[in-house]
């Protein structure tokens, strides 16, 4: 019995240990970082799915800030619940500097102002291509991480950290479920 279950346990892991393995990050190929909301400069590479009024991205934006060891390549999509999120997904996009308006939109300084209007531009390709790849990388809900080619849905420092290693910082996102 317990060597059926050790075979058992082996063969769920295979395929993580073999994306493990890969040091080319070929996980990363196809997608267009370059479109992404690039921010900090660590090592490691994230890619995180995110609405701008999701409570749980946002409370994450404090742990993030916390790694220095990170870079995370953020697409913005607006989820239908949070009706305030597209205006604010296109505040950014629109910015000169995406990140700071990230920044400034995450911190919550566009809830409950006008001010998101004063900043109109043409990002509809963007934005198709920020939902586009959400989808691909099977974005349901947000956030949503791709680490090291392995999919976290959720806030869950615990398993982020787990795949990145290296020194564990306490944080409490709250409850993801």
């Amino acid at each position: 019995m317990s060597r059926l279950l050790l075979a058992l346990c082996i063969l769920v892991s295979l395929p993580s240990l073999l994306f493990a393995a890969d040091t080319d990050a070929a996980w990363l190929k196809g997608i267009p970082l370059d479109k992404a909301i690039r921010i900090g400069t660590g090592r490691q590479v994230v890619i995180e799915v995110s609405d701008p009024d999701c409570p749980f991205s946002r409370r994450m934006v404090r742990y993030w800030d916390l790694r220095r060891d990170v870079t995370r390549y953020v697409f913005l999509i607006a989820l239908k619940d949070h009706p305030d999120a597209a205006e604010k997904v296109r505040y950014i996009l629109c910015a000169p500097d995406r990140a700071a308006a990230y920044r400034e939109v995450y911190a919550g300084k566009l809830d409950f102002d006008e001010k998101s209007a004063d900043r109109s531009c043409n990002v509809k390709a963007v934005q198709d291509l920020h939902r586009d790849i959400a989808a691909r990388l099977g974005a349901v809900g947000t956030p949503t991480y791709v680490i090291n080619g392995m999919k976290v849905g959720g806030a869950k420092v615990g398993e982020i950290e787990r795949l990145l290693g290296g020194e564990k910082i306490p944080f409490d996102a709250g409850n993801p479920e």
